[in-house]
C-alpha cells in the first residue's frame, strides 16, 4: 500500500486531468466512501496547512491512514483509473 500514494500523487499531477474530470471527482468525493475519507482526514485546515507548508511527512501520514482503510483504497483505485484514462486520451 505504501506505493499507492506515490502512484496517486503522480496521477494527480498529470496534464489537466483534474480539470477534465472535475464533475466525476466531485461525485466520488460526495459518495459514501468519499464522505468516510473526509471524516478520517478530519480537520481540513490541517490538510491545507500541510500542503501550503510543504509538510510531506504530514501528508504521507494522512495518505497512509486513508489508504489503510477499505474506503480510502477504493477511492484511490477509482481516482487512479479515472486519471489514468484521462492521461491516455
Amino acid at each position: 500500500m505504501s506505493g499507492d500514494y506515490r502512484k496517486l500523487a503522480g496521477s494527480l499531477m498529470g496534464d489537466g486531468a483534474l480539470e477534465q474530470n472535475a464533475e466525476t471527482i466531485q461525485k466520488l468525493a460526495d459518495s459514501p466512501d468519499g464522505r468516510k475519507v473526509k471524516a478520517l482526514i478530519g480537520d481540513e485546515g490541517r490538510l491545507a496547512s500541510a500542503v501550503e507548508n510543504g509538510d510531506t511527512e504530514a501528508l504521507k501520514s494522512m495518505m497512509r491512514s486513508v489508504l489503510g482503510t477499505a474506503e480510502g483504497a477504493r477511492l484511490a483505485e477509482q481516482l487512479t483509473k479515472l486519471l489514468g484514462r484521462s492521461a491516455g486520451k
